[in-house]
């Protein structure tokens, strides 16, 4: 089984950090190159990236580091399995 783990490895001239995804399968050790960039403050002084978040969801991972604005997810039952018509009457809305 492959092991997953956001790393930076240099800091760029103009002070960013390129943030990677290592994948670690069968004692090899590869690096995916991501287009994100973060900065000396979402780092720890060891290295390590500050407020990581995994989302699982939906068969991919998502690695959230830094302020974002997330929207929830959809239930597992829709709203509109709810809604009927009664006597001409519209019920389940709300």
């Amino acid at each position: 089984m492959a092991t997953f783990k956001v790393v930076v490895r240099k800091k760029r001239a103009d002070g960013f950090y390129p943030v990677y995804i290592r994948v670690v399968h069968r004692s090899r050790m590869g690096y995916i190159k991501t287009d994100k960039l973060i900065t000396d403050k979402q780092i720890t002084k060891n290295g390590e990236i500050k407020d990581i978040v995994v989302n699982n969801g939906a068969e991919m991972i998502v690695a959230i580091a830094g302020e974002i604005l997330r929207m929830p997810g959809l239930p597992k039952k829709p709203q509109a399995e709810h809604i009927d018509i009664v006597d001409g009457n519209i019920e389940g809305l709300s």
